[in-house]
């Protein structure tokens, strides 16, 4: 495996997800979007963000030393906790937010590369949240229920910034990004076609 500098890592990564990338799209019809799918949005994204979230701060806490490349800052990516405050809003007790299904998740991240592909899904959602947001206010849901999709300056900073870290990975760790970014899709994917029980 080649150490030379991976090119252009963003669209070795969108390549290599887009069919997956649509399939998620097409589980969600923003055209009727109401309270109830976007609970069960809320739902789904907490379930599956609060532990990755976390994962990904573990990695981040090992990871930083002095003598290696720059990391990126997990921390002002986090939205697990704007996600429960949304749901809070829409009228769920704290106790009920907590005892939501939390989603399976692909292996850990345990190197840049395979942290890097994650941050890549994570951020591209961040920013597509915006586009949710339009939806859901315009179909009647209080804007202070889409907190955790508003756009915002430090999401597009934060994509610049994995987009540009992307881009300096070696070919080895590019394709360690690229498998961690199409396992997590599927487990995206798999994760918004589990049923929320009925609460």
């Amino acid at each position: 495996m080649t150490e030379a500098p991976g090119g252009p890592g963003v669209q070795v990564l969108r390549a290599a997800t887009r069919e997956a990338h649509a399939r998620l799209d097409a589980l969600v019809d923003l055209r009727s979007w109401n309270r109830a799918t976007h609970e069960w949005w809320l739902q789904r994204m907490l379930g599956l963000h609060e532990p990755l979230e976390h994962e990904l701060g573990v990695w981040r806490t090992a990871w930083v030393t002095p003598d290696r490349p720059h990391t990126p800052d997990v921390a002002v990516r986090r939205r697990a906790g704007a996600i429960t405050a949304d749901l809070i809003t829409l009228g769920l007790t704290e106790t009920q937010v907590r005892a939501l299904p939390r989603s399976p998740l692909p292996p850990a991240p345990t190197e840049r590369g395979r942290a890097l592909g994650q941050l890549y899904v994570l951020d591209g959602s961040a920013l597509g949240g915006a586009v949710i947001a339009t939806h859901a206010i315009a179909g009647g849901i209080p804007p202070e229920a889409c907190t955790s999709l508003a756009h915002s300056r430090e999401r597009i900073t934060s994509w610049r910034e994995t987009k540009n870290l992307l881009n300096e990975l070696t070919g080895e760790e590019l394709d360690r990004a690229v498998r961690a970014a199409v396992e997590l899709f599927a487990v995206f994917e798999a994760w918004l076609r589990t049923p929320v029980p009925a609460r």
